[in-house]
């Protein structure tokens, strides 16, 4: 039995760590809501500054609009109930943010 349950454990594992998913996924809820989750699976509301790191020369974010409306966070324009990837290369990018709580400006650093 216990054989069984390392194997489990080991593929669960295996299947966790090589699943494909995004290096920064930012979740906009219904009512406008953004909250941001990195590649490790921590959550955090959107703030000001969203630092983007990962592997490769490209980094992946996936913006998700669970919203009624359309929303611009920085250089990504989702349409309401969409989703959708975009590849960013490494660098300092800006723009307007209508997901925003605090601020109409959102930066994203890129690593």
């Amino acid at each position: 039995m216990a054989i069984v349950f390392a194997v489990i454990a080991v593929s669960a594992g295996l299947a966790w760590f090589s699943w494909p998913r995004p290096d920064t996924l930012i979740r906009v809820t219904r009512g406008g809501v953004a909250m941001v989750t990195d590649a490790y699976g921590r959550t955090a509301p959107l703030g000001d500054t969203v630092f983007v790191g990962g592997g490769g020369a490209r980094r992946t974010i996936r913006v998700v609009n669970e919203d009624t409306v359309k929303h611009q966070l920085a250089m990504f324009n989702i349409p309401a109930g969409e989703q959708t990837e975009y590849n960013v290369p490494p660098g300092t990018f800006g723009g307007a943010c209508s997901a925003h709580p605090t601020s109409t400006h959102l930066t994203f650093v890129i690593r």
